[in-house]
């Protein structure tokens, strides 16, 4: 059972939310066929490989900046943050799409995408964890895996 007057719906809003974060965190890998294809963004591996560069380098950041911005704003909109940088990013690598062969543009996008995807990852994650312990204490172990 809930704890500590979790709902349902928030219950369901915070694992739905893990789900998101992590089929948002595998679409850039799964995209690389199209990413590298010169039918479309034609970018070379080094090229591919650089976008998650900025991914990670933020994700590290997010993290440890997290804590502390938790501390000061909440957990509730560390979480909502996370999740606005999510959309971000996958809103950055839908209208990439349209620049499509004028120049850097497409790429310049699909760095901030990953950026914010970064960004995302390193706040909605440790949100999570700290809503599904907080939810099911007696058994923290089991909500957070």
């Amino acid at each position: 059972m809930a704890e500590q007057g979790a709902t349902r719906p928030e219950i369901v809003a915070v694992y739905a939310a893990g789900l998101v974060q992590g089929v948002a965190l595998v679409t850039f890998p799964a995209a690389s066929s199209i990413l590298t294809s010169p039918d479309y963004y034609g970018l070379t591996s080094t090229a591919y490989g650089g976008l998650f560069l900025p991914q990670a380098v933020a994700a590290i950041s997010a993290a440890l900046a997290g804590a502390g911005l938790t501390r000061r704003y909440g957990v509730k909109r560390m979480f909502l943050a996370g999740l606005v940088a999510d959309v971000a990013s996958m809103s950055l690598l839908v209208a990439s799409q349209f620049f499509i062969g004028q120049g850097a543009v497409p790429y310049a996008m699909l760095l901030l995408a990953t950026t914010s995807l970064g960004i995302g990852f390193g706040l909605v994650v440790p949100a999570l964890n700290t809503l599904a312990s907080a939810f099911f204490a007696a058994a923290a172990d089991r909500a957070v895996l």
